[in-house]
């Protein structure tokens, strides 16, 4: 039973991290100290997309999952959570190239609000 409260608290935090990633940019707009944070879910989502090898979180959650007693899922946590239910089936690599799309669009943003805020300050605006 413990296990597998565990496996549904590293699910969770799992989609967390994943929704993070898609918006946590746009956060540090506001809460600057924040895009340390993203650089670190951007850094991790790029390794494990480029080089294509398994989630860490994703086999903590199905280590949970077979302690648990319960059969874990095959594949990755995107492929079982979110191509078909949230996205249609295969939708995946689209899902991620909008993704990554949305993390430059908000690092451009970033930029921008960062630089209007110096010159605030030195202008004494």
């Amino acid at each position: 039973m413990v296990f597998r409260f565990l496996a549904d608290v590293v699910m969770v935090l799992h989609g967390a991290m994943l929704v993070f990633f898609v918006i946590g940019g746009f956060l540090a707009w506001k809460w600057r100290w924040l895009i340390w944070v993203h650089l670190f879910i951007v850094f991790w989502n790029l390794v494990i997309v480029l080089l294509d090898f398994g989630c860490p979180v994703t086999a903590l959650e199905k280590f949970f999952r077979r302690e648990g007693g319960e059969q874990p899922y095959v594949g990755g946590y995107i492929a079982h959570y979110l191509d078909g239910p949230v996205w249609p089936v295969g939708g995946t690599p689209w899902a991620e190239r909008i993704g990554f799309t949305l993390v430059v669009i908000s690092y451009i943003g970033f930029f921008v609000t960062g630089r209007r805020q110096r010159e605030r300050v030195t202008t004494g605006v």
